[in-house]
């Protein structure tokens, strides 16, 4: 068995794994889409590696589009077997996938027109609408923590990983020919009390890890403290008459600034006459999504709502759906807060608001996830005096302010936590998901945190062989061996203790040669508990 790294190595895009069992059947871990520069998104266009026509399934650890977005082209191209989900994931998909086929289409219509006037060929979207909805028919929902043979030979479990509602980390056992190997995923592991969804789960014991490492170098501000900031930021603007512009995620980084400015407007720290606009019609539609499905919440969500409370709504909150409304917003002149998509600024209705306010001093904009490099809200964390906006250069004169502590990723210290379980002599953890500096801050700290550990990281498309070994063996796990050990070498020395009295009844012949049994017994064993 082998398996290929598709995407998400040494880069944080693209996460997607082509597993080739024995029989040369094949199956993919997640099918993401690359996204920051040109030259990364180029990939999205190279099919051929993913081996469409022999693909038996595909596993989407969670709904965002760099884990899942490349899933509507591999059925253009042919694909019609089954995807595997959990069930909020299959929800979110059907959303983000249709979303994602107009973006394409949107931008090769654009690009059609351009290359006409310039006299060259139209362009062909990577997807449309109708492989996005026939996509759609394939999905199969899965329940976490249901240890499954979903295909021949391979046994899957499904465990929560937080991050983002429905989100998962992925353990796979492969049967080979001559025994098995359990392979792990972490997908995107979430942070502990994350606000709406679950603390990660535990993963049982694996032999190969795919780590992810989106912030293996960074420790996070703690979410109250960045709670904090926030609404400070929030009565700054309000004094000064000016507009909080919040790039944000569609799925969970806005449901969870609607979480927080919700317990805001209960405590009575949100000014009454400051409206909260989300301008988003994907995250107005994967809030509904979040608020149909209250039963993969977290125990303090759920408490909030068993109260009578809504978390997740509140009479400042206005969804705006249509372009007409969104382009109101910009008429609006008090003080408001606008939330908009997409989380990175490079696209989506952000760009207008930003065009709208980065010239104004009384703006703040709030960055409060993850910008990957080449991306304007990239440029804008960096500090850039000025970001090209539909071809036209805007000042920024707005306060951008950075806000880590919201991140549905893991920190360094939180990785490692999450891993430790995982972490016997022997294992192979391959740094993913991540930009090449993380990885290798990540690596350093772990390496030297567990030192029997093999810590690598892959290059696109790297082929790793999958070795197997009897499938009894790969259930005997080294801490119950060396508890096993230190039970046995602790009655071994006291039977030498017994045996070296004269009470014992035996001649010094027979007494000395048990002691030379026991003491090389002894130091087996010890031996055993030391690998």
């Amino acid at each position: 068995m082998r398996l290929t790294c598709m995407g998400a190595a040494r880069t944080v895009t693209g996460s997607s794994y082509l597993i080739e069992m024995d029989d040369d059947r094949c199956f993919l871990v997640d099918c993401g889409m690359f996204q920051g520069s040109a030259q990364l998104e180029r990939r999205n266009w190279i099919a051929g590696p993913y081996r469409v026509p022999d693909l038996s399934a595909i596993f989407i650890t969670h709904a965002h589009i760099d884990h899942s977005g490349l899933v509507p082209r591999l059925v253009r191209d042919g694909y019609s077997g089954p995807i595997y989900a959990s069930k909020p994931t299959c929800e979110l998909l059907k959303i983000l996938w249709l979303d994602s086929a107009n973006i394409q289409q949107m931008e090769a219509e654009w690009q059609s027109r351009k290359n006409r006037r310039q006299g060259k060929n139209a362009l062909e979207p990577l997807y449309e609408v109708a492989d996005a909805e026939a996509a759609i028919t394939l999905l199969r929902p899965v329940e976490f923590e249901c240890k499954e043979e979903l295909l021949p030979g391979v046994r899957a479990c499904f465990v929560n990983a937080g991050h983002i509602l429905g989100a998962a980390s992925l353990h796979l056992t492969l049967v080979g020919e001559n025994g098995v190997h359990r392979v792990g995923f972490s997908g995107d592991v979430g942070r502990p009390n994350q606000l709406i969804v679950p603390d990660p789960g535990k993963m049982d014991p694996v032999d190969t890890l795919f780590m992810e490492t989106t912030y293996g170098g960074r420790t996070h501000k703690s979410l109250p403290e960045s709670v904090h900031e926030l609404l400070d930021i929030v009565k700054q603007a309000y004094a000064e008459g000016g507009k909080v512009v919040i790039p944000a995620f569609a799925v969970e980084r806005t449901q969870e600034l609607i979480y927080i400015l919700a317990k805001a407007h209960r405590d009575g720290e949100l000014p009454e006459d400051m409206p909260v606009f989300l301008d988003s019609p994907l995250a107005i539609n994967a809030t509904r999504i979040f608020r149909d499905h209250p039963e993969y919440f977290d125990e303090e969500t759920k408490e909030i709502l068993a109260n009578g409370d809504t978390p997740l709504n509140f009479p400042n909150l206005k969804f705006t759906t249509s372009t007409e409304e969104s382009q109101n917003i910009n008429r609006f002149m008090g003080p408001a807060i606008i939330i908009a998509g997409s989380g990175m600024a490079n696209a989506g209705r952000i760009k207008h608001h930003l065009k709208h306010n980065l010239w104004r001093p009384n703006t703040h904009v709030v960055i409060v996830g993850f910008q990957a490099k080449n991306t304007t809200g990239r440029l804008l964390v960096e500090g850039a005096p000025k970001v090209k906006i539909f071809r036209e250069d805007v000042a920024v004169r707005a306060k951008v302010h950075t806000i880590n502590g919201f991140s549905a990723h893991a920190d360094q210290s939180e990785l490692l936590a999450w891993m430790e379980p995982l972490m016997r002599p022997g294992v192979k953890v391959n740094l993913i998901h991540g930009e090449e500096e993380q990885m290798v801050t990540f690596k350093a700290v772990a390496q030297a945190r567990f030192p029997k550990v093999r810590f690598h990281i892959p290059r696109w498309n790297e082929v790793q062989d999958l070795k197997t070994r009897p499938e009894q063996l790969a259930k005997v796990e080294p801490a119950e061996l060396a508890d096993e050990v230190r039970k046995l070498s602790g009655r071994l020395a006291q039977l030498a203790d017994r045996l070296a009295v004269p009470e014992s009844g035996l001649s010094p012949e027979e007494a000395t040669a048990l002691l030379r049994a026991l003491k090389a017994a002894n130091q087996a064993a010890a031996m055993g508990e030391a690998a």
